[in-house]
């Protein structure tokens, strides 16, 4: 008789599960390649282990610790269950210090509980530590969910994709970005909270270009000095086209750092040992600079809030001054020269050696522009984009998706900037919610480039002698006003464009409901389907131009009745430059 145990069946997984699998095996590991490249420590045996805390039971995925700094996170491939983590959530960032202490007494984690005593406790107070949740979702999250549970950092995927970029290219040198993306302050983390003194500043020599020499705006403050590369690196922030900061706070139109080119002044600095002669153009936070008359900085050129000189520091001319700049991280941003920086990063390659070196000693020449304190954020960013493409206009070609970009910025009012801004707003909710690419790394997505310059843009220009837009049926009586050469009504601006966002998705959600048998997503070649493309598209947004002059704007059930047979249609016949046909096709077939 044999009494060995039969061996366990291994269940065997469907396609559908293996690749679900690999995909959280993925995400798993490019978040923490990143982490690695930051500089943190990623602790074994957190990921599944079940605790109870505060009479919450539940579990963590990773803990990754820098110095004092502690990231608690989760992953989700799936549908975000963030409402679900709220109570445990609230309950850590109620008292961080109680949980910490919580996880050492009940030694939770025999590797949390190693490196706090040997790492951490001989360092740090447990008031000293910062903890931070990190919620890593594959999908977007709703603003209304992340207003529910708002002390949480999300690591959404588009700012993974940016810090993945980042790292790989500056490795350690992106931990200031990082941080500030943690909303840590540089005081609160590693051994700067050990210090108890005043923020530290630092003086640089250097020199104020007044308006007079510059032809700049009044109150505009141009200064040039030289500034140790380590310095700036801590100091320099980019406002990257991918980047995490809200786009309706900043300008997104500088490319992402080239690797090759990087590399290609690294090996040039470890080889010459010579600094790179460019100036590198800024602009610099108000708050965070003072400017002496003296190298022991006991005569002090004032500012007033218009950017005036006061007293006697009034001038016309170049004058030498010695610029004082806080030691902080975030406050110089760079408008050009940011690989001539970036080359200086503190990297793992066969150069760090000598560039070790040199990032101390060899100083580069910054020109920053320092704005008034009345200049309000919209004109900053019209000038640094403005800026951007002078300096740019006879370098690598800019592409029309950054033109766009920074024409949101210079010339909000043109049809370009309100048609990119009303495909942000597509993208954000209704029937072409989240179908759209927004970002590079984006594949199998609806590109833009061309429904913004064809699509959009003759359907929403500013223009009373046609009868073919939507500003032709706005009922505001203060429209006027948009055909002001310089207006600045940005409220009226947004109602206008609120007024063709609805518009356009109330005819999308007509088709979207009519289409059954042809698939409302963005179409596939490998497989032929998908019924979304740029050619439909613009196809819909000609159709409305037609619907605009032949008044027959209607509600959404009217068109749900009218394209009730769409899916009969064949839209896919349709090729590239042919939207206009097709949108005069589906008009004379169902509305005319």
């Amino acid at each position: 008789m044999n009494n060995k145990p039969s061996k366990k069946k291994r269940k065997v997984l469907s396609q559908e599960e293996r690749l679900r699998r690999k995909e959280q095996r993925d995400q798993k590991k490019e978040i923490r390649d990143i982490m690695s490249r930051i500089g943190f420590t990623r602790l074994n045996g957190i990921d599944g282990k079940e605790f109870v805390y505060d009479g919450r039971t539940s579990e963590l995925d990773d803990i990754f610790i820098c110095e004092n700094i502690i990231l608690l996170t989760e992953y989700t491939i799936g549908e975000p269950h963030i409402l679900k983590k709220k109570i445990i959530y609230d309950k850590i960032n109620n008292n961080t210090s109680a949980f910490i202490k919580y996880l050492i007494d009940n030694q939770i984690f025999a590797s949390f509980n190693n490196i706090y005593d040997n790492s951490i406790c001989n360092k740090y107070t447990i008031n000293q530590l910062r903890v931070k949740i990190l919620y890593c979702s594959k999908k977007s999250i709703s603003q209304e969910h992340k207003d529910s549970v708002s002390n949480v950092i999300y690591f959404d995927y588009h700012i993974v994709k940016y810090f993945k970029s980042l790292t790989s290219v500056i490795k350690l040198s992106t931990r200031y970005e990082f941080m500030d993306f943690l909303g840590i302050k540089e005081n609160e983390w590693g051994e700067n909270i050990l210090d108890s003194s005043v923020v530290a500043t630092n003086c640089f020599s250097g020199h104020i270009l007044p308006e007079e020499k510059s032809s700049f705006k009044e109150g505009y403050k141009i200064i040039s000095f030289y500034i140790d590369a380590a310095s700036l690196l801590k100091r320099a922030y980019v406002l990257r086209q991918e980047g995490w900061r809200k786009k309706e706070n900043v300008g997104y139109y500088q490319r992402m750092l080239d690797s090759k080119k990087i590399v290609g002044m690294r090996r040039y600095l470890s080889t010459e040992g010579r600094v790179f002669i460019n100036n590198i153009i800024t602009t610099i936070s108000e708050n965070d600079i003072k400017m002496y008359n003296d190298e022991n900085r006991k005569e002090e050129i004032v500012i007033d809030e218009n950017g005036n000189f006061v007293g006697d520091n009034k001038r016309t001319n170049v004058t030498p001054a010695y610029v004082e700049i806080l030691n902080k991280c975030n406050i110089i941003g760079i408008i050009d020269g940011q690989h001539r920086t970036f080359a200086y990063h503190e990297g793992d390659d066969t150069y760090e050696n000598s560039i070790k070196r040199l990032r101390k000693i060899q100083n580069l020449l910054v020109t920053g522009i320092i704005f008034p304190k009345t200049e309000t954020q919209e004109n900053r960013l019209k000038f640094e984009a403005g800026l951007f493409l002078e300096i740019n206009s006879n370098q690598k070609k800019v592409g029309q998706l950054i033109q766009q970009e920074i024409q949101m910025q210079i010339m909000p009012f043109s049809n370009i900037a309100v048609g990119k801004r009303i495909l942000n707003m597509l993208n954000d909710h209704g029937p072409l919610a989240n179908m759209i690419e927004l970002y590079s790394y984006e594949k199998g997505k609806i590109k833009t480039a061309s429904i913004v310059s064809f699509g959009l843009k003759p359907l929403i220009k500013f223009d009373q002698s046609k009868s073919d837009s939507f500003y032709s049926i706005w009922d505001n009586e203060d429209k006027i006003d948009l055909l002001e050469k310089n207006c600045q009504n940005y409220t009226l601006l947004d109602d206008y464009i609120k007024f063709c966002v609805k518009g356009i998705n109330e005819i999308l959600s007509a088709f979207k409901s009519c289409i059954k048998n042809q698939e409302w997503k963005p179409y596939c070649a490998k497989t032929s389907s998908g019924v979304l493309t740029v050619t439909f598209i613009n196809g819909v947004l000609n159709l409305v131009r037609l619907l605009i002059e032949n008044n027959k704007i209607d509600g959404i059930d009217n068109y749900r009745k009218k394209l009730e047979s769409i899916d009969e249609f064949n839209i896919k016949q349709y090729k590239s430059s042919q939207y206009r046909r097709m949108g005069e096709d589906i008009y004379n077939k169902y509305f005319k």
